[in-house]
């Protein structure tokens, strides 16, 4: 993996919304990924407003996971402190390998997301 020697500037264009790993999401991609060589990657996502939440219990393979919320509200349940309702100015860091689902969220969210590595894998649990 190769850092970016040079510093990179991602200008904000609401018309970078993709759809990504939930349908009741938007992301968009700040460059992290890029810059970092793949370490890590940085997005902006924001709920689809009609779009309901499907609760489903998951964690990641990834060494580093936070979150931070700007607009809205989210409320989400983990398996080690229960349910947790999150709003603007509220951060969150979820430990690799923690069980954790979303329950619900306004449909003003707007967080910002930092995970390590950019490449990571969702596991469900077995039933």
């Amino acid at each position: 993996m190769k850092l970016q020697t040079r510093v990179t500037h991602a200008a904000p264009d609401a018309s970078d919304y993709v759809p990504g790993l939930r349908s009741y999401f938007q992301y968009r991609d700040t460059g992290i990924k890029d810059a970092t060589g793949g370490m890590f990657t940085a997005h902006v996502i924001r709920a689809v407003p009609g779009e309901e939440v499907i609760p489903q219990w998951h964690s990641h393979k990834a060494s580093f996971q936070m979150f931070y919320v700007i607009a809205g509200w989210v409320d989400f349940e983990y398996e080690d402190i229960g349910r947790v309702r999150m709003l603007p100015g509220s951060s969150v860091y979820q430990p690799p390998g923690v069980m954790h689902r979303e329950i619900e969220h306004s449909e003003d969210l707007v967080i910002l997301e930092v995970v390590s590595p950019a490449d990571f894998a969702t596991d469900l649990p077995k039933e």
